[in-house]
């Protein structure tokens, strides 16, 4: 199988063991990544809040160059870079005024040929649970994960048009099928602030205060999460959460796709499951 790709800025910078991980357990299952010829940042927060045209074009001339290359799908591991996309995809197929005027502003023919998945859907409804369970080397038995989608995988349900809104189930079953235990938390799908860290550092760490503090008491070992923001969030932030709020925290957070290639028996060092700010020995030696 093969599939266009769009890494975004966070996987090549603070989020390099996202796309060491993506790599090495998407090369495991046969899939071979085209990283899009030339691409540019698909505008995240700051476009999206200043100039709506500007946002979709941004995302948009991604998706052109994608259909110049011949690719008829483009996996965006990034929860923002994902809605963002899509969001191009779909109010340029809806509105023939704003395909037009994307069209002008990014100087390139667009025809909106190339479909936008993200590394869940990937994963679920492309390769499939049953395929991704055959390559299981080492199961997760024992380890209790908290999935967490975040609030840009699902929602809005008519630009994500991918799982359930509210209460998504692709990564529970993923993570099942790696033989982990999946809690039950109601903080799934919540904000953790995005990227107000940048201006309102407090929402973020009241925010993540809860999302983590949901997972503790669900007594699981281990977040997952497939967004560059959430994790930065959920694990930066923990020892302010502490200062915050006075209770303890130190839950660890993770890639999915760290998660898959442990079970895979794919070595930590190539999936950088140590470059994390909260420790995830205490994961690594449940699963050994």
């Amino acid at each position: 199988m093969k599939t266009g790709y769009f890494p975004g800025c966070s996987l090549h910078s603070t989020a390099k063991n996202y796309e060491s991980s993506t790599q090495a357990v998407l090369k495991t299952l046969g899939v071979q990544l085209e990283e899009i010829p030339d691409w540019n940042c698909c505008g995240s927060t700051p476009a999206h809040q200043t100039d709506h045209l500007l946002a979709l074009s941004l995302s948009a001339r991604n998706l052109a160059l994608a259909e110049k290359a011949g690719m008829k799908d483009v996996m965006a591991p990034c929860a923002a870079c994902f809605n963002h996309l899509r969001t191009a995809e779909v109010e340029c197929a809806k509105d023939k005024k704003i395909h037009q005027e994307v069209q002008k502003a990014i100087e390139m023919k667009y025809n909106n040929q190339v479909h936008v998945v993200n590394i869940l859907e990937l994963l679920v409804d492309r390769i499939g649970i049953q395929n991704i369970g055959k390559k299981v080397k080492k199961p997760l038995s024992g380890l209790k994960v908290a999935p967490y989608y975040g609030c840009m995988l699902t929602r809005p349900a008519k630009i994500a048009q991918f799982d359930d809104p509210i209460n998504p189930q692709s990564m529970d079953r993923l993570l099942e099928t790696l033989g982990a235990e999946v809690v039950t938390w109601g903080a799934k799908t919540d904000c953790c602030g995005a990227a107000h860290v940048l201006t309102r550092q407090e929402v973020v760490i009241e925010l993540t205060g809860r999302i983590v503090h949901q997972a503790k008491e669900a007594q699981a070992d281990v977040i997952a999460t497939a967004c560059p923001m959430c994790m930065s969030n959920l694990d930066l932030r923990q020892t302010a959460v502490e200062k915050s709020t006075g209770k303890e925290t130190k839950v660890p957070v993770m890639y999915i796709t760290e998660l898959l290639g442990m079970a895979f028996g794919i070595p930590n060092s190539e999936l950088g499951t140590r470059k994390h700010v909260v420790s995830t020995a205490a994961v690594t030696a449940k699963i050994s």
